[in-house]
């Protein structure tokens, strides 16, 4: 297996980068996969882990649990809403997308920093 193939048999999130950024493949074929990551894998997964509340971890910018660097069983600051929303950006989740809107307006309507 080359490192291509490894590449693109891997997460939306990464084979549609892959496909533009090495493969070339044309406009309309990286599009129809980067809208992939919001309903598939790791961009999916991380749209269902946000709270009723419109958080991720209970927090905006800190898990709502406390974060100890001593110990590894407390909430990290990684999983919060502001670093999500990050990472769905980087994933390539379509803002347009339903189920992103969706998840903008709950963090829109219900996310504040205290």
């Amino acid at each position: 297996m080359t490192v291509l193939d490894w590449l693109l048999d891997s997460d939306p999130a990464i084979r549609w980068q892959v496909m533009r950024d090495l493969v070339h493949a044309p406009a309309e074929i990286v599009a129809a996969e980067r809208a992939r990551a919001a309903t598939e894998g790791w961009g999916a997964r991380l749209l269902e882990l946000q709270g009723e509340d419109g958080q991720w971890a209970g927090g905006a910018c800190f898990p709502a649990r406390s974060f100890n660097q001593c110990d590894e069983n407390q909430g990290q600051p990684w999983i919060s809403t502001l670093p999500t929303l990050q990472l769905l950006h980087d994933f390539g989740v379509e803002p347009c997308s339903d189920r992103v809107r969706r998840a903008v307006a709950l963090v829109r309507d219900h996310c504040r920093v205290r």
